[in-house]
């Protein structure tokens, strides 16, 4: 809309259900010469080149029966109302069809609070807990065409389906979004090319969402499928069955037309039909046999509608409306009049197709709806024209699981559905995705594992152990060659003694096989697995579906389905393990790497140990600590130098942040944060009660909040107290959180005695007051849950059980939720044997399914892990004691033995 383009709005069609309607209504008031009322009606703009014979066959169905609306006079060529047609124009009128839907009322005021689906209804229960609009109802009994409901004052509730016809997307609508998508896949920084493209009604996260989507699909499928490019997608379930794809995003209307004929297709070609669905961007076939439903649910409702509209089905009678029940069995009773063949038993119909009435105006009214309205037949049209003539590109991808675009065809709703097989008897149900890919895994989705093809020829081959199973075995795989049959050799020998087998040329075939090329090959191919040939029977044997088409190493190959989906399986089975939850051992070889304790990922200089300080910011740790045994354990060859660098500069600072008690400075719990974070944090530390602080304490405090940052000797002078005073006050201040020092070597200063502390050179720098004005606009749950995932990549309740932080578990589950709603992280299982909800980034993930894969390999040193470490995590099944927290004694870990 922001670019000016607009749906096209199609003038309305000549309507012969509202003819018959307006033509009844015409004649109550007066009567009608039959040519006078064919010129009114051509007025009509819709109307315009009505025919005389539509007319006389609208007429037709009003003027026959004993409860006719109208009277014909054929002599004199005229039409007069019928006393019944009064009341049926008055009150069945209207172009609008009834839904049969049932009234929702909440008691005891009988207040109409909105409708349900009459097929929802009748399955519920009184006790169920439903949403409508935006409040919870709970259903108190179920009435006819009524559901009495009152208020569940905010209960969980499901949700109410509805079944039937949805509305589809316009051909412009549909055009547009398939450009726009195809642009998206084109561009390096999708993300950012959607939020130009559709400005500020798209947000950030919705536009990453999508431009991951889109990338995974491309990733998958090799392109994004166009209105000029239709990509085949094809894969196995889990059934052994097949699952195929037709990705072409031209509007549900166009790909319902195709759908169905697509399952017609299939019926006349192998005489079943299969279960297929349709939505707005994709068809699915799933490769089943399945009964024929010839004319489907579209021509029911649609003929019931045109029927009430054209007045042949009352609404209202007697001053009632009719229930919907019986307007469906009334409606039945007409259609069996006008078309029997619908009805009627499949035995006693001839062969081929249904020949329809369309001499019936109302049938013809009902067919022409069905294919301009429900469906866009015109449009399909188009489309199978455009791909025989080669404007539209086709393609054909197979892939060992569904793409991200096959996804929402797999898990489309009923009302996408083009067969009568309910929702639990679907065959997609029996796909299995995994929750989550990365890009190196898109990248191969449609790769065989080589290994899984080795193991399927190795278990195809037969593996006999006697003459008896050598004669068995070639009965069906057709023959074996001389060197194929090497190790059969002595029990050939002794069934050619026999009779039983013979050896034509370089091969042995079993006397009693069949020598036919066709059943010959068919039986080298359940034995042999993939194969590269040129032999034209593996076309014939390809359309009855023995064998299928592959590509194996970017080559062209044939194997025998039921093989083919055996290493599908294999493969998949391979890559479902990479996501199967880790090991407590393997999750503490990845939080080694992911922390940078490991060797083989520690970081360097400045900038790693800023990259430490970000990943531990919030973490708690005696003042020791930091740079006994924490720093150095990530930071190669660490250097003092480092953190004051990054303190003086302002990017880092220390403080205490969670509790407030009076201890000397060697014991006293210090956070590293980034600068530039410290208002979020000082928000969530605001909530600590503190105790009240001594005389020279508060006295050095004043000063300091009254004055700023100063040195240790101003300190002395401003607040009239000794050195020593000023020491003890800055400590105190220090282990209450109320003070720190703009270089870490102020830390370094108090930790020393006193007398070390005056005979030193140590540079301690300037003092300031900790606290800052907190930013109340944050969210600190969302805070929080960022920076537990930053610090371990995969957060669940025993990784926070040494966390000071004052924010309750259950408001970090509840932002993870959310960013996981937003697909900024991911949730799942991915480490074992500890109960409740876990989440994770995607890089850590990615990383997670590189340690499994690798395994419990020992690294080529220990890692040494002391007491207090944020590695030092209770993840074992049963952990040793715990000490006071203090960095004297390692505890030392092979990754083998974790």
């Amino acid at each position: 809309m922001g670019k000016g383009v607009l749906d096209r709005t199609p003038a309305a069609p000549a309507a012969l259900d509202i003819l018959a309607q307006q033509v009844v209504a015409a004649c109550v008031p007066h009567e009608w010469p039959e040519e006078q009322l064919l010129e009114l009606a051509r007025k009509a703009w819709p109307y315009r080149d009505l025919t005389k014979e539509d007319l006389d066959r609208v007429i037709a169905v009003h003027s026959q029966g004993r409860r006719a609306l109208l009277h014909r006079d054929g002599v004199g060529g005229r039409l007069l109302a019928t006393k019944r047609a009064r009341m049926a124009a008055l009150l069945s009128g209207g172009a609008i069809p009834d839904t049969a839907d049932y009234q929702v009322r909440q008691e005891p005021e009988g207040t109409l609070v909105g409708t349900v689906n009459e097929d929802w209804a009748i399955e519920s229960n009184g006790g169920d807990i439903f949403q409508l609009c935006n409040t919870s109802w709970r259903i108190l009994r179920v009435e006819t065409g009524v559901v009495r409901v009152a208020d569940a004052k905010g209960q969980p509730p499901t949700l109410p389906f509805w079944l039937g016809e949805a509305p589809g997307r316009t051909r412009e609508l549909a055009a547009e979004i398939a450009t726009l998508r195809e642009e998206a896949g084109g561009q390096d920084s999708s993300a950012a090319f959607l939020r130009a493209a559709c400005g500020p009604a798209l947000p950030e996260g919705a536009a990453l969402q999508v431009a991951e989507y889109v990338e995974a699909g491309r990733r998958a499928l090799g392109t994004v499928p166009t209105q000029q490019r239709v990509v085949l997608e094809r894969f196995f379930d889990e059934s052994g069955g097949m699952q195929l794809v037709v990705h072409a995003p031209f509007g549900s209307k166009i790909n319902r037309a195709w759908g169905l004929a697509l399952r017609k297709k299939f019926c006349v070609g192998f005489g079943f039909e299969l279960q297929a669905a349709a939505n707005e961007e994709a068809i699915v076939l799933s490769l089943g046999p399945q009964h024929s439903f010839e004319l489907g649910d579209v021509f029911d409702y649609r003929w019931r509608w045109n029927a009430q509209r054209s007045l042949m089905l009352e609404r209202s009678r007697n001053g009632k409306k009719v229930p919907a029940a019986l307007l469906r069995m009334r409606a039945d009773d007409l259609l069996a009049g006008a078309f029997p063949q619908v009805l009627a038993c499949p035995e006693t119909l001839a062969g081929g197709p249904i020949e329809v009435p369309m001499d019936h105006p109302i049938v013809r009214q009902t067919v022409e709806d069905c294919l301009t309205e429900a469906m866009d037949v015109h449009g399909f049209l188009e489309v199978i024209q455009a791909l025989q003539d080669g404007r539209i590109e086709r393609r054909a991808v197979d892939t060992v699981e569904p793409s991200a675009f096959a996804r929402g065809i797999l898990s489309a709703q009923p009302y996408t559905f083009l067969d009568d097989a309910p929702l639990e008897e679907r065959r997609t149900q029996a796909v299995m995705a995994r929750r989550t890919l990365d890009a190196k895994t898109a990248d191969t989705l449609g790769a065989l594992d080589p290994d899984a093809i080795a193991r399927v020829r190795e278990e195809a081959w037969p593996q006999p152990a006697s003459a008896e199973e050598v004669h068995e075995a070639l009965l069906w795989m057709g023959y074996v060659t001389a060197s194929e049959g090497q190790a059969w050799s002595e029990w050939l020998d002794a069934l050619a003694a026999e009779g039983r087998v013979s050896r034509e040329g370089d091969r042995w075939f079993a006397t009693e096989a069949s020598r036919e090329p066709k059943a010959v090959l068919r039986g080298r191919m359940e034995a042999l697995g993939p194969i590269s040939s040129d032999d034209p029977l593996l076309v014939h044997l390809d359309a009855e579906g023995v064998v299928l088409r592959v590509r194996i190493d970017g080559r062209a190959a044939w194997c025998d389905r039921r093989l083919l989906a055996r290493i599908h399986r294999y493969t998949l089975d391979r890559l479902r393990k990479e996501i199967e939850p880790v090991t407590a051992a393997q999750f503490l070889h990845f939080l080694a790497g992911w922390q940078h304790v490991d060797p083989a990922h520690k970081l360097e200089g400045p900038r790693g140990v800023a990259a430490v300080v970000e990943q531990l910011a919030g973490f708690e740790a005696l003042a020791p600590a930091w740079e006994g045994s924490i720093l150095p354990a990530r930071v190669r060859s660490y250097k003092r130098e480092w953190l004051d660098q990054l303190t003086l500069s302002g990017e880092v600072t220390w403080g205490r942040l969670w509790g407030a008690g009076l201890a000397v400075p060697r014991r006293t719990p210090i956070s590293l944060v980034l600068r530039q974070d410290l208002e979020a944090w000082a928000a969530l530390a605001a909530t600590t009660v503190r105790p009240e602080l001594r005389e020279e304490a508060r006295a050095v405090h004043e000063v300091l909040s009254a004055r700023g940052a100063m040195f240790a000797q101003e300190l002395a002078r401003a607040a009239r107290l000794p050195a020593v005073s000023v020491e003890i006050a800055l400590a105190e201040l220090v282990a209450l959180g109320r003070a720190t020092c703009d270089s870490y070597g102020g830390l370094r200063w108090l930790l020393v005695s006193a007398s070390r502390r005056r005979a030193s050179n140590l540079s301690a720098g300037r003092w300031s007051v900790l606290r800052v004005e907190p930013d109340t606009d944050a969210s600190p749950a969302d805070f929080v849950a960022r920076q537990l995932l930053r610090r371990t990549g995969v957060v669940f309740r025993k990784t926070v059980v040494r966390e000071r932080l004052p924010v309750p578990w259950r408001d970090v589950v509840r932002a993870c939720r959310q960013m996981e709603a937003r697909g900024d992280i991911r949730g799942g299982r991915f480490v074992a044997g500890f109960d409740g909800e876990q989440y994770a980034l995607p890089d850590a993930v990615t990383q997670l399914r590189a340690v499994r894969r690798r395994g419990l390999v020992p690294p080529p040193t220990h890692l040494a892990i002391r007491p207090g470490d944020p590695l030092d995590l209770p993840l074992t099944p049963a952990p040793p004691p715990r000490v006071a927290v203090e960095p004297l004694v390692p505890a030392v870990f092979q990754s083998a033995t974790w």
